[in-house]
């Protein structure tokens, strides 16, 4: 019973953590306006002011040195997060639930649930995806960009967000990661492993994707980062099905959610031109 609560406690403490697009979404003005911005200059001891249009972000990297930055980062926290997944099935615990170690459970919990701290200790600061879990009211940058966008007359309400990430899409994906874990090792272990390592750059490129649409609010580059989500989203929920059926119609759930949030991107991106 005692081993029960605390697995119940974890996944609620990691699913609140996780509500990746919960307010981003919950507002849909069409208004546009001017954003101030002030930065004070330590040398000059000079007050600046800079305006910047709420439609362009505040993206300030060319592409090949943003792109440079979102690689390096996917590559390191893929890794750790393939590790953290490889190594809790070479822990030889006693314990188990659901008829599964309990090593590979909480690996499991922590890498689909948590992904976006992995990438939050890399970046060196917190990520764009934790802070809108932790203040889910504020945005970073102009807190009002998201809401001057453009957007088509089918954008999601902001409430169905959390619904479908933390109650569908996440635990859906814990579901396909576990059956990978307990059967595809055994029946495919290379096959798995490749399988494992597209699925964790999926999680990371889609935590970049957060970074550099809400947190960074480049849109050209958001639309960029998406498709490459999205394909490793694909790609990953496709190796699982030709591994083990069960674990890739458990991935089906998160490619329809995904895909309604990348048209929503293209439409974003072609509205706001």
């Amino acid at each position: 019973m005692l081993k029960t609560r605390i697995f119940l406690c974890l996944v609620s403490f990691l699913s609140a953590r996780d509500g990746v697009l919960a307010a981003s979404a919950s507002t849909n003005s069409l208004s546009t306006k001017k954003v101030v911005t002030r930065a004070f200059l330590p040398r000059s001891g000079v007050e600046s002011i800079k305006t910047l249009d709420a439609r362009g972000g505040v993206c300030s990297d060319t592409n090949p040195v943003l792109f440079a930055k979102i690689g390096t980062t996917a590559i390191v926290e893929s890794a750790a997060l393939f590790g953290i997944l490889l190594g809790s099935t070479k822990v030889n615990a006693p314990w188990k639930i659901f008829n599964q170690s309990l090593a590979e459970v909480l690996a499991s919990i922590f890498v689909i649930f948590g992904a976006s701290f992995v990438g939050a200790i890399i970046d060196g600061g917190m990520s764009a995806a934790t802070n809108q879990a932790l203040n889910p009211n504020k945005i970073l940058g102009d807190p009002d960009w998201y809401a001057n966008l453009i957007k088509p007359s089918w954008n999601p309400p902001g409430w169905l967000f959390p619904i479908m990430w933390l109650v569908v899409s996440k635990p859906t994906q814990l579901c396909a990661i576990s059956r990978m874990l307990k059967f595809g090792i055994k029946e495919n272990e290379k096959g798995t492993l490749l399988a494992l390592a597209v699925y964790t750059t999926h999680l990371t490129l889609g935590d970049a994707w957060n970074k550099v649409f809400f947190g960074l609010e480049c849109i050209n580059q958001g639309t960029t980062v998406i498709s490459l989500f999205f394909g490793a989203l694909l790609t990953s929920a496709f190796l699982f099905y030709k591994i083990d059926k069960e674990a890739g119609y458990y991935m089906l759930p998160t490619c329809g959610w995904v895909a309604v949030a990348a048209a929503l991107q293209y439409s974003i991106y072609f509205k706001n031109k």
